[in-house]
């Protein structure tokens, strides 16, 4: 069983962000290669007991688009809840969280600069209250 998960999340990597193209109502940014996916559960990030799942993106795109691309998504019925950016030692770093309320979802995004390997990583979070 576990290599067959290990085998498709290999194929799901080789051909690109198949896996439906996003999370949730999350849409993966375009070209992306997927690295890798988790689940956890708890508390996080502000939010209430949930279970989460994660995904995790790399782009050749510069930072600016890619963050872009996720600062001006608008997801209907969604609330924005915090928003921010700051500069590292080692490249720029954008966070936003969102949140529907009556159905208890909330979404975490991270955009990560990386100068030194000269790629953009997306982390793209996804919590159902329980």
């Amino acid at each position: 069983m576990l290599l067959l998960a290990a085998g498709a999340l290999t194929a799901i990597s080789a051909v690109g962000c198949s896996r439906a193209d996003g999370l949730g109502d999350l849409k993966y940014f375009r070209g992306a290669t997927l690295v890798g996916t988790t689940t956890s559960s708890g508390e996080a990030f502000g939010f209430p007991d949930a279970q989460w799942e994660q995904v995790e993106l790399r782009s050749e795109a510069p930072y600016e688009q890619v963050r872009d691309f996720y600062a001006r998504l608008d997801v209907r019925g969604w609330t924005s809840t915090f928003e921010n950016e700051s500069a590292k030692a080692t490249g720029r770093v954008y966070w936003r969280y969102l949140a529907d309320n009556p159905r208890r979802v909330f979404y975490v995004i991270v955009v990560e600069e990386r100068q030194r390997s000269g790629d953009v990583s997306i982390v793209l979070r996804r919590g159902l209250a329980r």
